[in-house]
């Protein structure tokens, strides 16, 4: 079924395969490890082994069930997830995944340790172009979010210069509030020991009429 120009509707199954993960025994695992190890939700360690050789896209088949990652070039998927497979020839990686991430998989998800189905994610329909096409908007989106990335990058710095701004000026507003309550004590004990000092020198003085009044 056509649409427009080059577009096509198809399912999902007719253009990626989900292959199951497999178990890696920690023995095998080394957090120096060349190549990354993938779970449900994203990377969970390394290793020096590798189930796949080439880059892919893993999707959460259990706990994390839909979530999707795109992966290095060499990498292991663990049991709890799905990897994909495709025709290189007529489908480019980069528009899957930026196609799948539109889809909200993990509404699939299912049971009480939610997990997917993955003949619910063949059933899907899309809209599909020739691979020239997908080439053209993928590079097109990979700018974009490298764009969106940036943005993110800048307001996450001007949020934490903010946030030492506000801290500063509450630090200094604490401390002039300090500073007020100090010089108010400062001026409290100067002027209680300028009373004691001016109440002593007319103790004196008065002292001293009176014993000059007496000596007459």
């Amino acid at each position: 079924m056509m649409k427009n120009k080059n577009w096509e509707v198809k399912k999902l199954g007719e253009i990626i395969k989900l292959e199951y993960g497999k178990p890696l025994p920690d023995y095998k695992r080394d957090v120096k490890g060349k190549y990354p190890i993938y779970g449900a939700n994203g990377e969970k360690g390394r290793t020096n082994e590798f189930f796949c050789n080439k880059p892919s896209i893993v999707i959460g088949r259990k706990g994390s069930a839909g979530e999707i990652n795109l992966t290095e070039s060499k990498f292991w998927p663990l049991d709890v997830t799905y990897f994909i497979t495709f025709d290189e020839k007529q489908y480019s990686l980069k528009f899957i995944y930026r196609l799948l991430s539109t889809l909200n998989l993990p509404r699939f998800a299912k049971g009480v340790k939610p997990g997917i189905n993955r003949n619910e994610i063949y059933n899907i329909e899309v809209k599909v172009p020739n691979i020239l096409e997908q080439q053209k908007i993928a590079a097109k989106l990979d700018k974009i979010f490298d764009k969106t990335k940036k943005l993110e990058e800048i307001y996450k710095k001007n949020l934490q210069n903010t946030k030492d701004l506000f801290n500063s000026v509450l630090n200094e507003t604490f401390n002039q509030g300090t500073d007020r309550q100090t010089d108010r004590q400062t001026d409290r004990q100067t002027d209680r020991q300028t009373d004691r000092q001016t109440d002593r020198q007319t103790d004196r003085q008065t002292d001293r009429q009176t014993d000059r009044q007496t000596d007459r």
